[in-house]
Order: structure tokens, then sequence, then C-alpha cells
């Protein structure tokens, strides 16, 4: 697998901005990625980081209900895992 395909997108959000100032960095990952291929991806797509811990959490999606004009429709939102890499050595510049 390519390092694009294991690493989808990085999460930008408050806790993370904090999260990234102590070197942990979070990132939306492929729903078949281990923690050996997040951190080879991690390493090779940002070019001289080390990588010394991976911490993976899967986020289950929400169900979600509408009733309008009697009818009534359920869903869920989309279910996603991620990556939190805790870095040893380098910086990841995402601006």
């Amino acid at each position: 697998m390519n390092s694009l395909d294991i690493i989808l997108k990085y999460i930008l959000t408050e806790k993370a901005t904090e999260m990234a100032s102590i070197d942990k960095y979070t990132f939306v990952v492929s729903p078949t990625a281990t923690r050996a291929q997040v951190r080879q991806a991690v390493e090779q797509h940002f070019g001289d980081v080390k990588v010394s811990k991976v911490n993976i959490l899967h986020r289950k999606g929400k169900i979600k209900s509408s009733r309008t004009r009697g009818l009534s429709a359920s869903g869920r939102t989309a279910s996603s895992k991620r990556a939190i890499v805790t870095l040893s050595k380098g910086k990841i510049d995402l601006a």
C-alpha cells in the first residue's frame, strides 16, 4: 500500500492542535491499516521524522433519525479509524 492509501487526512481540531505541540498528531487512516503500516506511512510521507508510538481508535458512526411529514427515516453517520502518532524525532508541518 502507498502511504497516501493509509493516511487519508489530518484531523484539525482544537484538541489535536494542542496535542501537536507535544509531538502527537492525529490522522484518519484506512480501516484496514495496522499500527506498523501507519508508522511506516508517516515516516515515509513526512521524511525525517521518527515515530515512537501509534495509538489506534475506532470511532463508531452515530445513529440519526429524521421525521418529516409523518415519515420516519433512520440512518447512520460514517464510522472511522483514527491514529494518534507520537514522534520522538522531527516535526510535521501541516500548514
